[in-house]
């Protein structure tokens, strides 16, 4: 009777669950610090500090957000900010929340209010003089004009200097990837030494029907010598995994049952007689046997057990991986067979004619799709918009979101098919010909196949040379005809030898002697042609492997490049100019000189106000204040962590969680938070402007929640790659190590997806990969009124980043955003249409508004705050160079992120409509925009900011200091 074994005492009891707190309570003391700081400011100001009245309260804070969106937002960001700062708001906002291009203006805002203690891109309304429609430029405005075209602002010379850097990209990651390929086809080639080779079944490089190759054993026959070399393999690796811990042991359990699967393939193999895929039909019938087995176990045993978890469902699904690693590993001789026979040209061949129409097959495909893989890699963006149009009502979006899908998908296939062709080239040259020897000299004889006497490609057909002439007499109107024969040409072909095949420069490095020079000679295993080639690919592969190691994981990424243009366009020292002021009518050769650069601001600094001052010497000093006191809005730089390896995110497909900067906290929730200062002694390479460059990395091979998985390695592959690796801010202060450790050979993380909120370093991209409009910390943070500048490219007017924010505040946070925007939408739609018919502007009559509207946010608990919805939009009333603009573009105010190449002409615009847009609203002048609120018994009602007596306009009012 079988022995019924007692229950383990050890096994510890369920644990309960605990009830999930809010973020805000979990992370309390960094919503303290950061009140803390905005306090400071406050009092300097004259205003009342903001208590922190609990973890489910609405704190009465003002918060704005700016949205994504390239230097299309900047602009309008711009205008918005002075607009604001016009009205004399700036100092009741207490958080500054940016994402992507919003960053670049909020970032430029931040550092120049830390340094002159003002807002210098503007000027306040005399007290009591009323406010103007515009204002006037100044200096620092001056400097961001001359840098719209940001990131080639000196024309043709920074374009051939970014392309330089671009290839240098390209040549760092050909350096990750080549190693690899030359690794792939060492064993190939070690398999498969000469031609000959290809038409034997063999592992390895070891004939299955070769009966050397078993020594002593070959007497007990092939099956089960085979049989029994596959047990004796699989008890050795379980007693070798013993010595392991108890984790280990499951991957030496899974190497045992690969071990043993072999042999029984091998021994399949060795009574099948093929030319090609031995194996792979080999493992094909022992699989049918085994699944039919699982299916007759399945069917007479318990069914309590769990399906996916189980043994018998994992030894499934790895023997179906196993058998798919067979085949493409067989593939690969077949086709470079099929390369030999198209080679010589011999039709008569077996499989010639497949193999030729295969090889062209494969050639044309790579033909096509590299440029497509181009088009669909330069304009990413646009594409992605189109994607996005696959569940639109209407059959011409459909359509293009389909045909958007399949160039996405061959784009994907480009580079990948072009790096095959290329190691089977590689593979082609490596692999002797031995065909054109005598049997005897062959590394298998296949006579039967090709005959005892070397075989030479039959030579293309002897040409006839037909001359003649036609001649028509008009006098007796007969027409005749002279046909000539000119003696055949004689087609002479030199003679093919085994290395005839191989270029003779490659074949000169590998061998350091002239091709004619050669000898061949053949061993048990392998050939004087192909050790050649294997060492010289052995020892390419290897260097390259050992320097890839010193390349940096951001040194040759398109990273730097982009930070340092944002750098020099956003971060400057409005009080200083870096070398005197240029001359009059004299050009600057360089734009980005005039004002001091702040390209190593750090993000801690920017919590400490600065003391300038000149030494007797009459240098200048710099004098950094001890107590933590903002001059501008708290700043908060979203980012997206990209996680696309872990269950944290992932459960949901999301790929991403919200990672920030700030000058008191670096981190995520995934990650956990480090406090700035110590995180920046860490990772040296961090400051505002990479922050800034970070935030904005639009373009990159993963992409959080908008990740096209199709794409990835081309992306990776071809350098798109804007984002940036950083340290893990979960291992600045604990001594614990790192769950997955990263490697120099960064690439194949992001290629693979293997990236890890637990790993030594995370890769961080834009923050619009998760969330767009910057709002989402601030709801975590519970402002009592949150501002929000949406100037992502919209131009269906979907709001989409709005309803991707409701859906994360309502899942993340029980928070339930409320915004009557449909009256927005609608005029915008309807000017738009306006513009792209031509139609005069009689046929649609100008309105003051509405550009904004004020929607409720539901804390829960009873607890209510407010969102004020700035949308890029239009209403006819804008000024004439606006309306002009828009008459001749019919997208505005929603062009393409993909346009980062503004004119003067488009930068003024956006700003100006930023501008509009807010100062329409603020104004207490007689017709001031209408914005749309709801009121009691009234959805998208039209009102006047000033009418304070509806409560969600009053409560912002209040919060902004107007009564």
């Amino acid at each position: 009777m079988a022995r019924i074994s007692a229950p383990d005492t050890k096994v510890e009891p369920p644990r309960a669950v605990e009830e999930q707190q809010l973020w805000g309570a979990q992370h309390r003391k960094i919503v303290k610090r950061e009140l803390a700081a905005i306090n400071n400011r406050r009092r300097a100001q004259g205003m009342d500090p903001v208590a922190y009245p609990g973890d489910e309260k609405a704190i009465d804070t003002v918060g704005l957000a700016l949205s994504g969106g390239g230097i299309r937002s900047s602009a309008i960001c711009l205008g918005v900010l002075q607009a604001f700062n016009h009205h004399g708001l700036i100092k009741h906002i207490d958080y500054l929340s940016t994402v992507s291009g919003g960053g670049y203006t909020g970032c430029s805002f931040t550092a120049t209010m830390t340094r002159a203690q003002n807002f210098v891109f503007g000027s306040t309304s005399t007290p009591g003089a009323g406010s103007a429609n515009e204002i006037s430029d100044t200096p620092a405005v001056g400097h961001i004009r001359n840098y719209s075209n940001y990131l080639v602002p000196a024309g043709a010379r920074d374009l051939i200097t970014g392309v330089a850097i671009v290839v240098r990209g390209l040549v760092a990651n050909l350096s990750l990837t080549l190693p690899v390929v030359l690794l792939v086809a060492v064993i190939t080639i070690l398999s498969n030494a000469a031609r000959s080779s290809l038409y034997t079944t063999n592992f390895f490089g070891l004939s299955v029907d070769d009966t050397h190759n078993l020594g002593p054993l070959s007497s007990l026959g092939l099956m089960p010598a085979y049989f029994l070399v596959g047990l004796v393999a699989a008890l050795l690796l379980l007693l070798v995994g013993r010595l392991f811990k108890v984790g280990r042991r499951e991957l030496f359990r899974y190497l045992a049952g690969l071990a043993f699967a072999m042999g029984l393939i091998c021994a399949i193999a060795s009574c099948l007689n093929v030319d090609h895929f031995g194996l792979s039909l080999a493992a094909l019938l022992l699989g049918l046997v085994l699944f039919f087995g699982w299916a007759v176990l399945r069917s007479i045993s318990s069914t309590k057990g769990g399906e996916f978890r189980g043994y018998p469902s994992t030894v499934g699904a790895t023997y179906l991986v196993l058998l798919a690693a067979i085949c493409f590993f067989e593939f690969q001789p077949f086709m470079i067979a099929q390369m030999f026979d198209v080679a010589d040209a011999n039709t008569a061949q077996s499989g010639g004619i497949v193999g030729g129409v295969a090889i062209k097959w494969v050639q044309s495909l790579a033909a096509i799709t590299a440029p497509v893989a181009a088009a669909v890699t330069l304009f990413r963006q646009q594409f992605a918009d189109l994607l996005k149009g696959a569940g639109a009502s209407d059959l011409g979006s459909r359509l293009l979101a389909h045909a958007a899908k399949a160039a996405v998908l061959v784009a994907g296939l480009a580079l990948p098919l072009l790096i095959w062709v290329g190691y089977l080239y590689l593979c082609y040259w490596g692999i002797a010909n031995d065909k054109t020897l005598d049997a005897a000299y062959r590394q298998y004889p296949m006579i039967e196949e090709w005959g005892a006497a070397g075989v030479q490609p039959v030579p293309p057909a002897a040409g006839v040379d037909v001359k003649g002439n036609v001649r028509f007499d008009s006098a007796t109107r007969k027409l005749s005809a002279e046909i000539t024969n000119a003696e055949a040409k004689v087609v002479v072909s030199k003679p093919v030898g085994p290395i005839s095949h191989i270029p003779a420069w490659l074949f000169s490095v590998a061998s350091l002697q002239s091709p004619g020079t050669f000898t061949w000679s053949k061993y048990q295993f392998g050939n004087s042609v192909s050790w050649r080639m294997v060492l010289l690919y052995f020892l390419s592969g290897s260097a390259l492997f050992g320097l890839s190691w010193v390349l940096g994981p951001n040194a040759n990424s398109l990273h730097r490049l982009y930070r340092d243009r944002l750098s020099k366009a956003f971060l400057f020292n409005p009080l200083y100019y870096a070398d005197g002021e240029p001359s009059r009518n004299m050009p600057s050769l360089d734009q980005g000189r005039d004002f001091l650069p702040l390209d190593e601001e750090k993000l801690s600094g920017l919590l400490h106000q600065l003391d300038y001052g000149v030494d007797p010497a009459g240098a200048m000093t710099v004098t950094t204040s001890k107590k933590g006191s903002l001059a501008s809005p708290y700043p908060i730089i979203n980012t997206a962590l990209n996680i696309q390896g872990s269950d944290f995110a992932n459960r949901r497909g999301r790929n991403a969680d919200f990672f920030i900067f700030s000058p008191l906290h670096v981190g995520s929730e995934a990650t956990g938070y480090a406090n700035t200062p110590a995180f920046e002694k860490v990772a040296p390479g961090l400051d505002l402007a990479t922050a800034m460059a970070i935030s904005g990395a639009a373009a990159s091979s993963n992409m959080g929640s908008g990740s096209i998985r199709s794409l990835t390695p081309t992306l990776a592959l071809l350098n798109v790659r804007l984002g940036y690796w950083l340290k893990n801010p979960r291992w600045v202060s604990t001594k614990d190590k790192p769950q997955h450790h990263s490697t120099p050979l960064f690439l194949w993380s992001e290629i693979s997806g293997r990236l890890y909120e637990n790993a030594d370093a995370v890769y961080l991209t834009d923050g619009g990969h998760i969330e767009n409009l910057g709002v989402y910390e601030l709801l975590r943070r519970r402002c009592k009124v949150i501002i929000a500048v949406d100037a992502e490219a919209d131009a269906p007017m979907n709001f989409s980043s709005l309803v991707t924010l409701q859906r994360y505040a309502r899942i993340d946070l029980g928070i339930i955003i409320d915004l009557p925007w449909t009256p927005i939408r609608n005029t915008t739609l309807e000017w738009m249409k306006c513009n792209a018919t031509k139609s005069p502007p009689a046929a649609r009559r100008a309105a003051g508004g509405p550009h904004m509207a004020v929607g409720t946010i539901d804390y829960g608990s009873g607890e209510k705050g407010y969102l004020v919805y700035i949308k890029s939009s239009l209403t006819g009333d804008e000024n004439d160079y606006i309306r002009d603009y828009a008459r001749r573009n019919d997208t505005f105010p929603h062009e393409t992120t993909g346009d980062q190449f503004f004119s003067e002409e488009q930068f003024e615009v956006y700003r100006a409509l930023g501008f509009h847009m807010t100062h329409g609203f603020l104004t207490e002048d007689a017709g001031a925009d209408a914005i749309v609120v709801n009121v009691p018994g009234e959805r998208c009602a039209k009102r006047n900011f000033c009418d304070s007596k509806v409560e969600p306009i009053g409560a912002v009012r209040r919060a902004l200091g107007l009564r």
